[in-house]
C-alpha cells in the first residue's frame, strides 16, 4: 500500500502537492497491522509537507463568501468541513450594500442540533465591519460542526459575509 502512495504523489513535490492530493491516497488506509507500512508513509509524507506541525496547512487558507439578498436568510450554512477535515476560522467580517442588515452568526452542532451565537453584527452603507469574535486565535471546527447564518434585513440591497478559513488537519 506505502508504494500505491509514492507512485500516486510521484509526479509532484513537495511544493505543489496539495492537501486534497494527500487525503485522497491517505483516506482509504485502515488502521490494521496489513497497512502499518502505509500508516508510517502517510506520517511521512505528512510531516514533509508540513501537516503536522499543528499550523496551517500549505496552500489551504482561503477566504469563505456567502452573498445575502434583501430578502435575508434564516439558519443559511455557511461553511462545513468535509469529513476528516479540522479548519480554522480565524477572522471574519461583514458588509452592507445601500441600507441596513444585520447578521446573526451561529456555530452549530450537526450531531446534536444545537447551536450557540457566535457574532451579531450590523452593517450599512457600504460598511465593511469585522467581526469581533474573531480577534486571535480564531476557533477550530471539524466535520461535526457548522457556521449557520441569519440575516435580518432592513433596508439593504445586499450584504456579504467573509471568513478566513486555514485547514490544519
Amino acid at each position: 500500500m506505502s508504494e500505491n502512495i509514492y507512485t500516486q504523489l510521484n509526479t509532484k513535490t513537495i511544493k505543489t502537492v496539495s492537501a486534497p492530493d494527500i487525503s485522497a491516497v491517505t483516506n482509504p488506509i485502515h488502521f490494521q497491522e496489513s497497512d502499518k507500512e502505509a500508516l508510517e508513509t502517510t506520517v511521512l509524507v505528512n510531516k514533509a509537507s508540513y501537516r503536522l506541525d499543528g499550523g496551517p496547512i500549505p496552500g489551504t487558507q482561503q477566504i469563505v463568501t456567502q452573498a445575502f439578498t434583501d430578502s435575508g436568510a434564516s439558519n443559511l450554512v455557511v461553511f462545513t468541513p468535509a469529513v476528516g477535515e479540522v479548519w480554522s476560522i480565524s477572522a471574519g467580517s461583514y458588509s452592507s450594500t445601500g441600507g441596513t442588515s444585520r447578521i446573526f452568526l451561529f456555530l452549530k452542532d450537526n450531531v446534536n442540533g444545537t447551536a450557540m451565537e457566535i457574532a451579531d453584527e450590523s452593517a450599512s452603507g457600504g460598511q465593511h465591519n469585522p467581526l469581533d469574535p474573531f480577534a486571535s486565535p480564531g476557533f477550530l471546527i471539524d466535520e461535526n460542526m457548522s457556521i449557520v447564518a441569519t440575516v435580518a434585513v432592513t433596508d439593504s440591497v445586499s450584504s456579504n459575509l467573509y471568513l478566513s478559513a486555514s485547514r490544519v488537519r
